[in-house]
């Protein structure tokens, strides 16, 4: 005859339960609650990880991968209250490197009463603390470096920086560099030796123009210093040129816009619709003559009413808008007035009706361009970028060494807003997409 089995009531939570699973008048769930194994264990640490060459202090500083069996070999070494716990799983949870955060879920098991076992898990949390190594340390100690290029643009946003940075990530260039640190209106840039450095130098020449300045120091050994200055000039400017420079470019006009720097400034007239090039000689002869307007400054918004396209004149193969040139109807946005314009653009390829545009209206401005005569009243440059877009990538950065120990959450907030800025340009414009190989410098989140 079977034996009914013994249920008593939990004092706890009133509910019944088998005395036999606990040993005690507690219920399991009760026990565990009240026990807490994992209390005393440790919940976040900090683990030292040195940039420069991706090792780990275990110590003695060890090359691990993340997620790998080594690394958490380092983590629970970390962890104080596992002593008197046996540990029956742990597995990573998946964290994104740039958070510099390492989560580790661990399930342990421990005896409570009466030969009662009581298992749990817990989440715990590892900060990378970046602390430079002993090799590293005697590679970066002063005067170690040979060469220095101090990278300048004296302007309100870090757009050609992103550009570069994709260019140099792309093409591998920072394979020779020691490290990269901020600096006012730039970046500067280590290498060991002169002749990387001359490497560096030619590869940003093939990409944006520039003037170099060089000197060097003697220490023990010669170290060289190389200040480059990039034109204050950037995509999508209002450019205003001085007589002796439209006369050198064949009597241009000189309100000009820029659509494209490459390693030289290229540039179209808004009337004529006509391209031209500045070289980096040219502006840097040039340069405190030279006015420029930043559109992200000076935006103005228009409504499209009408667009027709313009047939060339005559075939232009170094004008690469002959096939996009078109007449437009707008009006500002918000205008009472509802004041109509007719204008010339360039930008015929994806211009349509009743669509929402970015440009310069240049009568806000009569009197800082009186002298000028000939231009035109309004100027599109781009169509208006969507609000709050959702980006699925994100752009690959350079490893930066920020010695500031608080960052201005100000500042951080305009970097993100500009790489915001620059996307946009990325997915208006085909030939940076080409240039940047967009597929290969984003990468999933």
């Amino acid at each position: 005859m079977l034996q009914r089995a013994v249920l008593i009531l939990c004092p706890l939570c009133e509910l019944e339960f088998e005395p036999k699973l606990t040993k005690t008048n507690i219920c399991p769930n009760c026990l565990i609650a009240q026990m807490n194994i994992t209390k005393d264990i440790d919940n976040d640490k900090e683990i030292l990880f040195c940039r420069y060459c991706r090792r780990y202090q275990r110590p003695p500083w060890v090359l691990c991968e993340r997620d790998s069996k080594e690394l958490l070999a380092i983590c629970l070494k970390k962890v104080i209250g596992l002593s008197e716990k046996t540990i029956i799983d742990t597995k990573f949870i998946f964290t994104e490197p740039s958070t510099k955060q390492i989560k580790l879920q661990i399930t342990v098991q421990q005896e409570a009463m009466n030969g009662t076992c009581i298992q749990d898990s817990k989440v715990l949390n590892f900060e990378e603390v970046y602390h430079q190594c002993e090799d590293c340390k005697r590679e970066f100690t002063p005067h170690i470096w040979g060469a220095c290029i101090q990278l300048r643009q004296r302007v309100n946003h870090k757009k050609s920086f992103f550009y570069l940075e994709q260019l140099i990530l792309q093409h591998h260039m920072n394979q020779q560099i020691l490290k990269v640190e901020p600096a006012d209106d730039g970046l500067n840039f280590y290498f060991k030796q002169k002749n990387q450095a001359l490497h560096m130098l030619e590869f940003i020449r093939s990409y944006l123009p520039i003037q170099v300045k060089e000197s060097k120091e003697v220490y023990s050994f010669i170290k060289y210093t190389f200040v480059v200055d990039v034109p204050r000039i950037c995509k999508d400017d209002l450019v205003i040129l001085p007589h002796k420079l439209c006369h050198q470019l064949g009597g241009i006009n000189r309100v000009q816009i820029c659509y494209r720097v490459a390693s030289s400034i290229q540039l179209i007239d808004p009337i004529k619709l006509k391209v031209s090039e500045i070289s980096s000689e040219q502006y840097f002869k040039h340069d405190l003559d030279i006015r420029t307007m930043p559109l992200r400054e000076n935006c103005d918004e228009f409504i499209i009413l009408d667009v027709e396209k313009i047939k060339p004149q005559k075939n232009d193969s170094s004008n690469p808008f002959q096939d996009t040139l078109c007449s437009v109807e707008l009006m500002k946005d918000n205008d009472p007035d509802y004041k109509q314009y007719q204008v010339r653009s360039h930008l015929g390829n994806f211009l349509q009706t009743g669509m929402t545009v970015q440009g310069f209206d240049l009568n806000k401005y009569n009197n800082e361009l009186d002298e000028i005569h000939d231009k035109p009243e309004l100027i599109i440059i781009r169509r208006k970028p969507e609000k709050n877009k959702k980006r699925k990538n994100q752009l690959k950065r350079l490893e930066i060494e920020d010695n500031q120990e608080k960052k201005n959450k100000k500042k951080e907030g305009q970097e993100e807003q500009q790489i915001e800025e620059f996307l946009e340009d990325i997915e208006q414009d085909q030939h940076l997409q080409e240039t940047l190989n967009i597929q290969q410098i984003q990468s999933q989140q």
